[in-house]
């Protein structure tokens, strides 16, 4: 009687999707072929390498549009994007399970019939002012700009009904502001750093309430929010019989200032914004630089010590601007899964220039960016306009449309990639038309997040 009981009861019981793909039929090679994959992507998943995972699921839902497994790879793939905190992405892909169905209900159970309820979950956490899997019209504008504005709700309520629907606001002072002499420090209540007026107080719950989300801009490289401490500065190698000269510039590797970056940004995530956008490096010379903690560590890590100090960096350059760029996008990584336990769903963008696309190896020389890697990473990225290019809507939209191109066989998701586009004003009060103009002739094309600036190129 007991086991009938408990029979029934597991009649009863929700049937969840299973937890792993099956064994090989030794039927169909094709069949089996696509089972080897899901087992791939699922030890992934199990050991938490959710970007791994998604990429192999990925890969699967392109390659096998017909497959009867293929509602199991995209519950797979939203799940692998829930866990690694990319909600906007999982409620995309939990969409795509869902799509697939040609029924109204789902039957219970269900790969299907799990994807709804984890969308109505995932809907309910992040809130109406999140960015969702829409595509993104994006306007940045620096905080000078902000604080020109004399009515900040008209002004926003305006760029709503022109169609942007996400703002770009700087969160700290910029080098350029320190050295006007300008006020140095961030524009968010915290106590790591000097204040220099609350902006975010005023403009996230307006943009939110005008269903626009909030990124905040913030430069790591250059930080002229706050005061460098003279440990964190690194220096220029050299080729002459000179001592080295200060670049001028922090070393983002360092531990110390990793910790202030993480109390910094620990206190902008609880304004409520919805993502965090990681400004570019401006000076090129990226593989010459060192720091004293910079050398350590990749000795460490190699092994090996490099030369003297009136020499190179190191005589494998590749090697030299290769380690540092994994070590700082590993440390953005794990950035973003910190701050996404304060705020689930964070988009974190890293801004590269166009050279990154169109010329990888002097962009990772120069500037130390990496698109695959930066991807790989989970990362959002933002393509800058290279300075002093074309302001013309017709040469930016050919340019754009290159570097899209150029990306498509890497980039894979391209809600993960952000153009930006400079916009032919600066003066707030023709920003308005400036968007709208902009907005009625890109909006619409397929393609990828578009972020206007209201300058030649982001800080």
């Amino acid at each position: 009687m007991l086991l009938l009981v408990l029979s029934g009861c597991a009649a009863l019981a929700p049937r969840f999707p299973p937890s792993m793909p099956p064994t090989t039929s030794g039927v169909d090679p094709a069949l089996d072929a696509q089972t080897r994959l899901l087992e791939s992507a699922y030890r992934a998943y199990v050991q938490a390498r959710y970007p791994l995972a998604s990429a192999l699921l990925q890969r699967f839902v392109d390659s096998n549009p017909d497959s009867p497994r293929l509602s199991e790879a995209r519950w797979w793939l939203a799940r692998s994007y829930e866990e690694s905190g990319d909600l906007p992405a999982a409620l995309s892909a939990y969409r795509a399970v869902v799509g697939a169905v040609p029924r109204s209900t789902p039957l219970a159970g269900s790969y299907e019939f799990h994807a709804l309820n984890r969308m109505d979950a995932l809907r309910r956490s992040l809130g109406p002012s999140s960015l969702l899997e829409r595509k993104q019209v994006a306007l940045w504008m620096t905080s000078a700009d902000w604080l020109m504005i004399p009515d900040v709700r008209l002004w926003i309520e305006q760029l709503a009904d022109a169609g942007v629907t996400s703002l770009v606001v700087e969160a700290g002072s910029t080098p350029r502001e320190a050295a006007q002499s300008g006020p140095i420090g961030v524009y968010f209540q915290t106590s790591q750093v000097p204040v220099v007026e609350d902006l975010f107080n005023v403009i996230v719950p307006v943009a939110h309430a005008n269903g626009m989300a909030v990124l905040a801009s913030l430069n790591l490289h250059e930080p002229g929010w706050t005061t460098m401490n003279p440990e964190w500065g690194i220096a220029m190698a050299n080729r002459t019989e000179q001592p080295f000269q200060p670049a001028g510039h922090v070393d983002v590797l360092h531990p110390d200032y990793q910790r202030l970056i993480s109390e910094v940004t620990q206190d902008l995530v609880r304004t409520d914004i919805d993502g965090l956008i990681l400004g570019v490096r401006r000076a090129k010379g990226f593989a010459e630089e060192w720091s004293q903690m910079s050398r350590r560590m990749f000795e460490g890590f190699f092994g090996a010590a490099l030369d003297s100090h009136d020499q190179s960096v190191s005589p494998d350059a590749w090697r030299w601007a290769g380690w540092k760029t994994r070590t700082y996008l590993g440390f953005v990584a794990r950035l973003t899964q910190q701050l996404r336990r304060t705020r689930p769903g964070l988009l974190v963008a890293v801004v590269v220039h166009e050279r990154a696309v169109l010329s990888p190896v002097d962009a990772l020389m120069e500037y130390g960016e990496d698109v695959l890697e930066t991807k790989q990473q989970g990362l959002h990225i933002i393509i800058q306009p290279e300075p002093g290019m074309s302001a013309r809507p017709d040469e930016q939209g050919a340019r754009m449309e290159t570097v899209r191109q150029r990306l498509a066989p890497t980039a894979g998701d391209e809600r993960q990639l952000w153009l930006g586009m400079a916009l032919g004003t600066s003066d707030p009060s023709s920003l308005v038309t400036a968007v709208r103009a902009t907005i009625a002739t890109k909006v619409g094309q397929a393609g990828t997040h578009l972020l206007l600036m209201n300058g030649p190129a982001l800080p």
